[in-house]
């Protein structure tokens, strides 16, 4: 009965740990990076895969210089194919150039949170990072995670 009290006892204190508020982590971090994103000119791509979760979602999305776009869902095995129209790319290379970038040097994060990985590939250099849901705002990367997964999920529906 004691040792079923103590794995209870363990295991609650994981589960409230694990998602915990960033108020609560050390300060003793190495600097951000900072800067902005690659400037979308010439031929580019942009990838996010989005993944995690409790339901262990496993989505991505792939967007190059023309507009036309890949977008896949994992789990359910469904791969649709499609193209922006000339506003919604001008509104997505909009949030590309006015995102500034600062990577969260944090080693720890949320053990059901989203993941975002993102790449930008572009003339000017290539771009990655990997944000969670307990990242993302101070990455300030969230608008494009935003503005993909609308994307990702109009053509899931």
């Amino acid at each position: 009965m004691f040792r079923k009290l103590i794995h209870i006892a363990l295991f609650s204190a994981f589960m409230l740990s694990a998602c915990g508020d960033a108020a609560q982590r050390p300060i003793n971090t190495p600097e951000t990076a900072k800067g902005d994103l690659p400037s979308l000119t010439g031929h580019w791509t942009i990838t996010m895969s989005h993944s995690g979760g409790i339901m262990g979602l496993s989505r991505s999305v792939v967007i190059d210089s023309t507009g036309s776009y890949t977008v896949r869902d994992d789990r359910a095995d469904k791969t649709t194919t499609g193209q922006l129209s000339e506003n919604e790319l001008g509104k997505l290379i909009e949030v590309v150039r006015s995102s500034i970038y600062s990577q969260n040097t944090d080693p720890y994060g949320c053990a059901d949170c989203f993941i975002y990985d993102i790449e930008i590939a572009s003339n000017e250099f290539n771009f990655s990072a990997q944000v969670d849901d307990v990242t993302i705002e101070k990455s300030g990367l969230a608008n494009l995670v935003a503005a993909l997964r609308e994307i990702i999920e109009r053509e899931l529906k």
